[in-house]
């Protein structure tokens, strides 16, 4: 799977999200979400079942892979677990995000849904068209190069 192209979309007044429907065809029924663990991404990332598995499989690829002997690892792997939670996508192609995961990612009404190849990113508009301004800055000399 390969998510890709970005969507402005509206969160309704009950915190649900819409689904672009080209999206929404490439995603199963089921799908897990959780705030970006990152430090500086505020945003709320989308998974299938099988590409959040992989996911979490990555973040420990660094060091050699999960390792279920040592705390640190275990650690990691039950705060990531418990952060994701499993929300169906109903008939009309919308989840309805947490509202814990909305104010953590600082998710109000206006939001652009970005695609990543492995998950969905959904991030308030402002800060999505911000950090793209600094991204285009490091395309433009990632090229230059």
């Amino acid at each position: 799977m390969n998510l890709t192209g970005t969507y402005d979309r509206n969160l309704d007044a009950k915190g649900r999200l819409s689904l672009p429907a080209v999206l929404r065809k490439q995603l199963p029924d089921r799908v897990y979400v959780l705030p970006a663990p990152e430090q500086d991404v505020d945003a709320l990332y989308v998974f299938t079942e099988d590409t959040f598995e992989a996911w979490l499989d990555s973040v420990f690829e660094s060091q050699g892979g999960y390792d279920p002997t040592k705390r640190e690892h275990i650690q990691v792997r039950r705060m990531l677990n418990g952060a994701a939670t499993t929300l169906e996508i109903d008939s009309a192609a919308r989840i309805s995000l947490p509202e814990g995961d909305r104010q953590r990612a600082h998710l109000d009404r206006e939001v652009t849904v970005a695609g990543n190849g492995d998950r969905l990113e959904v991030w308030d508009r402002g800060a999505w068209e911000k950090s793209q301004q600094a991204a285009n800055d490091l395309l433009a000399s990632f090229f230059a190069h």
